[in-house]
């Protein structure tokens, strides 16, 4: 499958930049149980692009990087009990955030089956732009393409742009970019109001 990868390109480019080997690891977990996840809940309710929060990265891009490497990461068919990843069919958006710095980090990784339809350096865009809740600020790193986006966004009061509320404004409005674009799905887009997605931790 294209777009998922055996090798660890960021997880290597992560420890280069002398981040500890125990941290990486952590993330890399952190992305391949959330990706397993992530799967149960597409294979129950079809659902093609998620946005969630994660933990491990805080507002280091680098592990949050590693994070969505793990969250993409093809099984090993040998190992059917220890599934890891195995979301790379699905676009995602994941946050990680560092209260003591106050910043929060994001990436954006869109699947080839959604590529004509989304854009991650667009979604990322979308994110920094919104006015929900006071907004968020920042803007996609230089390095940012159509299928894989990155931002670090620090606290600025100075323009209004408070920590506290855009670490919480940030999922929302990436989810939103995906209701406008007919791409969310939820309760709402439930015939019967049963979908297994609905009741997943966004």
């Amino acid at each position: 499958m294209r777009g998922v990868t055996q090798e660890w390109p960021k997880c290597d480019a992560a420890k280069a930049a002398g981040i500890a080997e125990k941290k990486v690891a952590k993330a890399l977990k952190e992305g391949g149980k959330k990706g397993v996840e992530i799967e149960g809940a597409a294979d129950m309710s079809g659902l093609t692009c998620f946005c969630t929060r994660m933990t491990e990265a805080g507002d280091n891009l680098a592990l949050l990087e590693v994070s969505m490497e793990g969250m993409n990461a093809i099984p090993d068919p040998s190992n059917e009990e220890e599934r890891k990843g195995c979301s790379g069919h699905i676009s995602k958006l994941i946050i990680g955030h560092n209260d003591q710095t106050n910043k929060i980090a994001m990436v954006a990784y869109v699947a080839d089956q959604l590529k004509d339809q989304l854009n991650a350096t667009e979604w990322m865009q979308s994110v920094c732009d919104t006015d929900l809740g006071g907004g968020v600020g920042g803007k996609p790193d230089e390095t940012s393409t159509a299928t894989w986006a990155t931002c670090v966004v620090s606290e600025d009061t100075e323009n209004g742009k408070f920590y506290l509320k855009f670490k919480d404004n940030a999922l929302t409005a990436a989810i939103g970019y995906l209701r406008e674009k007919g791409l969310f799905q939820d309760d709402s887009d439930s015939e019967s109001g049963d979908n297994p997605a609905a009741d997943f931790e966004w």
